[in-house]
């Protein structure tokens, strides 16, 4: 704070819209390196279970062209289509973000992707980027935070492996009379 005490908030917010152009940039690199990786790698392993594509032991898989293009255009696809009403949620819903919280929110999500995508640790996003909005929050008063949307979003994070789960066990059981000898 001290550095910009002398500084009007309209500056301070014009400069910090400016560094979130930086900070999206890097969420968005992150978000690609750490999601499209999974996407990836389910569809390799299927090319490989059906034969479609062979791995020598002791090398590493090549993903082919076409799988890092689909999935690209995909993880686009996706977020120009749902993207908006999760940037409305996560933005003012959890708590109202000012170009600065936006700018440190994404910076420290962005950090924590492309650690674990580093080590190659599956870990989401969403998670990522919403226990960063949360800090941001909490930095200005924790009765900022609407934590009835935030529990919300942590019982959905709950449900999304056991829920997952039993619609995949249930798909397989359903087809695999059907297409497994």
């Amino acid at each position: 704070q001290w550095i910009c005490r002398h500084t009007s908030g309209t500056k301070i917010n014009n400069a910090f819209r400016k560094l979130q152009l930086v900070s999206a940039s890097a969420m968005a690199f992150t978000h690609g390196q750490n999601d499209a990786q999974k996407a990836m790698g389910v569809i390799c392993l299927a090319l490989i279970i059906y034969g479609k594509m062979t791995v020598l032991p002791g090398h590493q898989v090549s993903v082919p062209l076409w799988v890092k293009l689909g999935c690209a255009g995909m993880m686009a696809a996706g977020t120009a289509s749902g993207g908006l009403r999760i940037i409305k949620t996560m933005g003012s819903r959890i708590v109202k973000l000012r170009p600065i919280h936006g700018f440190a929110a994404e910076t420290a999500a962005a950090m924590v992707l492309f650690t674990t995508a580093h080590f190659g640790i599956p870990v989401s996003t969403t998670h990522s980027i919403t226990g960063a909005i949360m800090g941001v929050g909490a930095t200005m008063n924790a009765n900022v935070v609407r934590w009835g949307v935030a529990g919300n979003i942590f019982v959905a994070w709950v449900l999304t492996i056991p829920c997952s789960f039993g619609i995949a066990y249930g798909t397989l059981r359903l087809l695999h009379p059907f297409f497994v000898k």
